[in-house]
């Protein structure tokens, strides 16, 4: 297992043999998460991908049913949270 630290600035080296596995280049974008106490894990990304798969599933929406049921929705709260009975 190899071993790296950090720097200064709070960058870690990925060791070569995981960049070159991995395919990881500069630039590169990663999501991290806290998996336990002292466990990190780090998921590559394609933001630009994931935008455009967003952008492209907007186009369906249709913005009169999205706002029936955001009020549905708000209603249905409102009536649990001032114990209201239907």
């Amino acid at each position: 297992m190899p071993l790296t630290r950090v720097d200064d600035k709070g960058r870690v080296v990925l060791p070569k043999e995981f960049r070159r596995k991995l395919s990881i280049s500069a630039g590169d974008e990663f999501i991290i998460d806290e998996l336990e106490p002292g466990v990190l894990i780090l998921k590559k990304v394609d933001l630009r991908s994931m935008l455009a798969d967003i952008i492209e599933q907007a186009k369906n929406v249709d913005p009169d049913q999205l706002e029936s049921e955001i009020e549905e929705e708000a209603n249905k709260l409102a009536r649990r949270k001032y114990e209201v009975l239907d």
